[in-house]
């Protein structure tokens, strides 16, 4: 893919990517409109927890508000986190592990329903680095799974004959 890999639109809308460049420092913050609260899992990195507090301006709890917490001179580090109702979580990570990293909720039904970005980390260094073996290419032609391109198997931004979006059922 070359320089395109630094594209999140070669990737298709469908895999809801965010390209990180290689040793920046990415600070993701997740908010919690909802009722329930949702663990969210990192793969590849653990983060520092850096703030949690009310989502938006009205968040109580029996009546009470929401304490804003920012955390102390030593954040802890964590691959999994709990946001609670009614609030955000930010978290922070250096992009020093370039690959393909999932983050989502662990609930499979809230996941399926979108609460999940691919990371797609320092593309550039992990063409440079790593390599598909000659038996795992061989194996994805003989499926009929494409090697090369965009997420569609084509070249640049033709994203034609990408497979639908899956979504469970209702």
């Amino acid at each position: 893919m070359g320089e395109l890999a630094k594209n999140s639109s070669v990737y298709g809308p469908q895999t809801n990517a965010y390209v990180l460049k290689h040793l920046e420092v990415v600070e993701i913050v997740i908010n919690n409109p909802a009722i329930e609260d949702h663990t969210f899992h990192f793969h590849g990195h653990n983060v520092q927890v850096i703030e949690t507090g009310p989502f938006g301006s009205s968040s109580t709890i029996n009546g009470q508000p929401v304490p804003h917490i920012l955390s102390g001179p030593w954040p802890m580090w964590r691959d999994t986190v709990q946001v609670r109702a009614f609030e955000f979580i930010r978290v922070r990570f250096r992009a020093d592990n370039p690959g393909v990293w999932f983050l989502h909720c662990h609930l499979a039904v809230h996941m399926y329903n979108g609460l999940a970005v691919v990371l797609i980390e320092a593309p550039d260094v992990l063409q440079q680095r790593q390599s598909v073996p000659e038996a795992m290419v061989e194996m994805c032609k003989r499926q009929g799974i494409h090697t090369q391109g965009n997420g569609a198997g084509n070249q640049e931004f033709d994203l034609s004959g990408l497979p639908p979006a899956v979504y469970p059922p209702s």
